[in-house]
């Protein structure tokens, strides 16, 4: 089975474009037996503390890793109505961390990463999961 990690955030757009991307594969006839690869949609809570006057905030305290984003849901319902093989993940802490570190862990074979419109100038300046994940991943990383 060919195993393909997709990290999903709570964007619908960027989400619908990389399901999309893979059920594109199958219309175009790229892929015949999309049954024959597993899709881990992964959603990565960010890691944060919040202080102030009213107290002390922690992801920690509102993690939940059964609660998906509706994103991440919708990807799964269209993968599988593809006949995709789709199991939905949700982590905590760095997103690029946790990304890189479970493809490490399913041995994935390709990684697809929804990424942000933004200028060139935006890219080569501001950091961005998908730049961390294209630069430290050592399997194939398709940009959609």
């Amino acid at each position: 089975m060919y195993h393909v990690v997709m990290p999903i955030d709570a964007d619908e757009e960027r989400a619908t474009n990389a399901a999309r991307y893979l059920t594109g594969l199958v219309d175009d006839g790229l892929v015949d037996d999309p049954g024959r690869i597993e899709v881990s949609a992964v959603n990565v809570f960010k890691e944060f503390r919040a202080v102030d006057e009213g107290g002390d905030v922690k992801s920690d305290d509102l993690y939940d890793e059964e609660t998906y984003p509706e994103s991440v849901r919708t990807v799964g319902e269209r993968l599988e109505s593809a006949g995709f093989d789709v199991e939905l993940v949700r982590r905590h802490g760095d997103p690029a961390d946790e990304i890189l570190e479970y493809v490490e862990e399913v041995d994935a074979d390709a990684v697809v990463v929804p990424a942000r419109k933004r200028s060139t100038v935006g890219k080569a300046v501001f950091g961005s999961v998908a730049q961390e994940v294209i630069l430290g991943s050592e399997r194939p990383v398709t940009v959609v």
